[in-house]
């Protein structure tokens, strides 16, 4: 006598449904969305601040430098040593001559410095941007001693200029224009304004006064 045949159906729990893994997917992706606006976000933000930091930073480093050529100012007591200064269509530019302290260690003690001190003559002036109709490069050209010799090179000190005017002290007013062999003196203070585009591409304006240390 055959036995029996039983069949037992048996209901499997080991895998996932359609609406599971859609749903998994789901969450899946809106994760990963958090996660790439958030490491765009940090991006972002590095980004600015290194932009914001790069700015500033060349900014400092620019004024800093006319600041420091105009306070150490060499005033001649034969007015040999020319101040002019200008400003036009193209910018305001300034010609003078200034001292760059120094010190050396030479042979003796060595713990002791000497100081020496390199008279040059200086130019500040703005060169237009090629392919530019409102951007200058801000520019400092510079040559040993001073006289009639022409200046042989220039450097660029600030980029994405768009105006620097100078103003001249001259007894309680300001003039835009100075030529120590006609007034036979110097000023007493310089005004310097700089207008820039910064890294959003907003303009930004920079007003400072130096006075030469040996009036």
């Amino acid at each position: 006598m055959r036995s029996p045949l039983f069949i037992c159906r048996v209901k499997n729990n080991d895998g996932f449904t359609l609406i599971e893994i859609l749903a998994a997917s789901a969450i899946a992706s809106l994760i990963m969305l958090m996660a790439y606006v958030s490491y765009y976000s940090i991006v972002k933000n590095i980004r600015t601040a290194g932009s914001y930091s790069k700015f500033y930073t060349d900014i400092n480093s620019a004024l800093l430098r006319i600041d420091k050529d105009i306070s150490n100012m060499y005033i001649d007591a034969n007015r040999k040593a020319v101040f002019q200064g200008s400003n036009d269509k193209s910018g305001g530019n300034i010609t003078f001559v200034t001292t760059n302290r120094r010190d050396y260690n030479i042979v003796g003690d060595i713990k002791k410095t000497h100081p020496s001190n390199d008279i040059n003559e200086v130019m500040f002036f703005l060169k237009a941007v090629p392919e530019s109709h409102d951007l200058f490069f801000l520019m400092r050209a510079e040559k040993r001693g001073f006289g009639d010799s022409a200046f042989l090179n220039a450097s660029l000190i600030l980029e994405n200029v768009l105006d620097l005017k100078f103003e001249f002290a001259q007894n309680n007013d300001w003039t835009q224009n100075w030529d120590s062999t006609e007034v036979k003196r110097y000023p007493a203070a310089i005004k310097t304004t700089l207008r820039v585009k910064n890294y959003k591409g907003d303009e930004e304006t920079f007003v400072f006064t130096s006075r030469p240390n040996m009036l």
